[in-house]
C-alpha cells in the first residue's frame, strides 16, 4: 500500500502539470470556407416567401457620386451610418478533447461552452439584418448590441455557407430600426473611397477608411494557384478587395461608400499583409436575399440541423 501511495504522489504533480500547460486541444476547423452547398432556410424564412424586395431590404440608386472631399465628409458618413451597425455576440458549443497525455488524437471528446463576436447591420426597419455565416455558425444564442448600447435577441432566418452570409431578425421588435440602403456593387470602381464599420476585437463601434483596391477578386482561384480549371457554374464569391482595415470582429459589418450606401459585407483580411481586406459584394448579397424570397434553398428544422 505504501508503494502505491508513493507512486501516486509522484504522478499527481505530472498530471497537474499536464492540465495546467494546456492538454485540452480543440478540434481543427476547415482552413477555408465551403465552396459547395445550398442556402439553408430556417422556419422564419417562410414569412418571406414571395415577399417583395422592399419587404426585406431597402435599395438606393445613389451608390457613388462626385462630391467635394471636405475634412468632415467621412465624419458625416460615419455618423449617418453608425446607428444601423450592431455588434454581434454569439454563444456556442465547441468540441474539445480532454487528455491527460499530450498525444494528438487521444482523449475524450467533450462539448465546451464558447463565444464568438462579429458585426452586422440593419437592412430593413422591421429588424432584418446581415452578418457573416462564420460569425453565427453553430450558435446556441445570438444577441446584437447597437451603438447606443441597446441589446436585442435575434433569430436565424437563413444562411449561405458558400457566400458566407447570414440573415438575422430581431425578436419582438417594438420599434423601427435605422437602416443602411443597399447600393449596387457593379457601380463602384478601383480608387473609390469607402469606410468600414464594425466591432474589431470586441472594442465596440469602430470606423476605418480606405479605397476600393479591386473588384471581382476570385480567392478560390488564388488559393489554388490557378492549378485547376475553374467551373463556371460553381457558386463562389467574387470579392471586393479594399484597403480599409478589416480585423477579427469586423466580419459582417458594412462596406460603405461616401453616399452612405453599403456595397459589401466585410468578411476577411490577410493578417500577414497590410491593408488587404475582402467584402462580399452587394450584387451577390442581393442574390442570397432573392433566393430567400423565392424559397430557393434547403429547409432546415430542429431535427435536420
Amino acid at each position: 500500500m505504501k508503494s502505491y501511495w508513493k507512486y501516486m504522489w509522484g504522478i499527481i504533480p505530472l498530471i497537474l502539470f499536464l492540465l495546467i500547460t494546456g492538454c485540452v486541444t480543440f478540434e481543427e476547423k476547415d482552413t477555408y470556407y465551403p465552396t459547395e452547398g445550398e442556402i439553408l432556410l430556417y422556419p422564419e424564412a417562410a414569412e418571406l416567401r414571395d415577399a417583395q424586395p422592399g419587404d426585406l431590404f431597402i435599395v438606393t440608386q445613389n451608390t457613388v457620386e462626385d462630391v467635394p472631399l471636405t475634412s468632415r465628409l467621412i465624419h458625416k458618413v460615419a455618423e449617418m451610418s453608425g446607428e444601423a451597425v450592431v455588434s454581434v455576440y454569439v454563444t456556442t458549443q465547441t468540441t474539445a478533447r480532454v487528455s491527460l497525455l499530450p498525444i494528438p488524437g487521444w482523449g475524450t471528446p467533450v462539448e465546451v461552452p464558447g463565444s464568438a463576436l462579429g458585426s452586422g447591420f440593419f437592412i430593413h426597419p422591421s429588424g432584418y439584418l446581415l452578418t457573416n455565416n462564420h460569425v453565427i455558425e453553430n450558435a446556441n444564442e445570438i444577441k446584437v448590441m447597437t451603438r447606443e448600447g441597446e441589446d436585442f435577441k435575434v433569430i436565424l432566418v437563413a444562411r449561405d455557407p458558400v457566400f458566407d452570409l447570414a440573415l438575422l431578425q430581431v425578436l419582438e421588435a417594438d420599434h423601427e430600426f435605422p437602416i443602411l440602403p443597399m447600393g449596387d456593387s457593379e457601380d463602384i470602381g478601383v480608387g473609390d473611397l469607402v469606410i468600414a464599420v464594425g466591432n474589431p476585437l470586441g472594442l465596440g463601434h469602430t470606423v476605418t477608411q480606405g479605397i476600393i483596391s479591386q473588384t471581382g477578386r476570385d480567392l478560390e482561384a488564388f488559393l489554388q494557384e490557378h492549378e485547376t480549371e475553374q467551373d463556371e457554374e460553381k457558386r463562389r464569391i467574387l470579392y471586393i478587395q479594399t484597403s480599409t482595415a478589416i480585423n477579427p470582429g469586423s466580419s459582417g459589418g458594412p462596406l460603405i461608400t461616401l453616399t452612405g450606401a453599403w456595397v459589401g459585407v466585410n468578411t476577411a483580411g490577410i493578417t500577414a499583409a497590410q491593408n488587404i481586406g475582402f467584402a462580399v459584394p452587394s450584387s451577390q448579397v442581393r442574390e442570397f436575399l432573392d433566393n430567400i424570397r423565392t424559397g430557393n434553398g434547403e429547409m432546415v428544422t430542429a431535427e435536420t440541423e
